[in-house]
């Protein structure tokens, strides 16, 4: 993120007991949940390798700062639009919402095949730097911002990621307070790309993912509101296993 090593390594240290809430919550409540209880941890790893990064740039170490950088865009780039809507796809019971977020998962992939040059070649794709206390991944000259521009990745990135929580906010299954949070969850999500889309261009990548990081706390809130699983679910659970 930006500011420091020490700000990066504290969001990363912090969402660990919330995924582990999350984690826990989905297994006695909903194991359906699973995926989406994963999204802290993930957001954890992330933010541990931007603080490698944070401390690769201090000490100099370029071999520390592209290993770290390479692995920090994984996530970044390519793992949330795939990630996000399959998790959502597999809570949903509505065929149409599902075949939509199955389509968005398929989708999703192209942001795997826009990361792939720099996970192969990270010193021709790549430069990180400090700009204004802040990270900047250069990655504007990779081959997939000569299909589309970066802005309309990132506009697609935004809607396969919040319109499948957005989805999530209408399930039957969440009290109605627990589909409010949901909702301004989602809200916020976007609220924090445009901040960082025009407050913090120089350094988007990495302040929209902290903002991003720090929003997946209102996961606790939403397997809070979570109702513990019925016997029925819990059957048609075991059936799928078997």
């Amino acid at each position: 993120m930006c500011f420091s090593a020490s700000a990066s390594f504290v969001a990363g240290a912090a969402l660990i007991p919330a995924g582990i809430y999350c984690a826990r919550s989905a297994v006695r409540k909903d194991r359906t949940y699973l995926l989406l209880a994963a999204v802290p941890f993930v957001f954890s790893a992330q933010q541990f390798c931007e603080g490698l990064v944070w401390t690769g740039l201090g000490r100099d170490d370029a071999g520390l700062v592209r290993q770290a950088s390479t692995a920090y865009l994984f996530f970044a780039v390519a793992f949330w639009p795939f990630w996000i809507p399959l998790s959502i796809l597999g809570i949903e019971t509505r065929k149409g919402v599902k075949q939509l977020l199955g389509a968005m998962t398929v989708l999703g992939l192209a942001w795997t095949w826009l990361y792939l040059p720099i996970a192969f070649d990270p010193d021709r794709w790549l430069v990180t730097e400090v700009v204004h206390h802040s990270i900047r991944y250069n990655f504007s000259e990779i081959p997939g911002f000569a299909l589309a521009p970066p802005l309309a990745w990132r506009v697609g990135y935004l809607l396969l990621v919040s319109i499948p929580l957005t989805m999530a906010c209408t399930r039957g299954e969440l009290k109605p307070s627990g589909r409010i949070w949901s909702l301004l969850g989602g809200l916020a999500l976007v609220t924090s790309f445009v901040v960082s889309y025009y407050v913090f261009w120089y350094a988007f990548t990495s302040v929209w993912c902290f903002f991003a990081a720090v929003l997946a706390l209102f996961l606790c809130y939403v397997f809070h509101q979570l109702p513990k699983a019925t016997y029925q679910q819990g059957r048609a659970w075991a059936r799928r296993l078997g």
